[in-house]
């Protein structure tokens, strides 16, 4: 299954989505996912969110805070399909597309050097991720639709 986002119809393998989830929120267990469901580390340098631990003075970047994990989830989404910074991961996917290729998720995230500020080491990081926990195995299942319309198929 592909995680889809509307806008700009971007869609993002399933392995990838875990990866960076995993990687940005210490796999669900970050105080930053506990107390403001952001669950891929997205930053924000306006309102009252939640600073780093370790921001130096001068920091004025935070945490967004989320009013649900499914928000969290669309904020990610868009953050990717929309952002200059993504513009090579964008590219990237639409020639997967185009050559009627499978979207990689190590094609891919070779593209998301700028999501953090350790570069190539991030991309390294996701990567590794990927590969030992065989999350690729899971770009190609089937996730069941939500409870409620569980409840009227019954």
């Amino acid at each position: 299954s592909l995680l889809y986002s509307a806008i700009r119809m971007g869609l993002l393998p399933l392995s990838l989505a875990i990866s960076l989830f995993a990687k940005e929120s210490v796999s669900g267990i970050s105080r930053v996912v506990l107390t403001c469901n952001a669950l891929f580390g997205q930053w924000t340098w306006s309102g009252e969110w939640l600073k780093p631990k370790n921001a130096e003075n001068g920091d004025d970047h935070k945490f967004i805070k989320s009013y649900s994990l499914q928000l969290s989830v669309s904020a990610y989404l868009r953050n990717l399909n929309t952002h200059s910074s993504y513009k090579n991961f964008r590219k990237a996917r639409t020639n997967l597309r185009n050559n009627a290729k499978p979207l990689d998720s190590l094609i891919l995230s070779s593209h998301l050097d700028k999501y953090a500020e350790t570069g190539s080491e991030y991309i390294e990081v996701l990567q590794k991720i990927i590969l030992q926990n065989d999350l690729k195995d899971f770009d190609e299942a089937r996730l069941l639709p939500s409870s409620k319309d569980l409840d009227s198929l019954i």
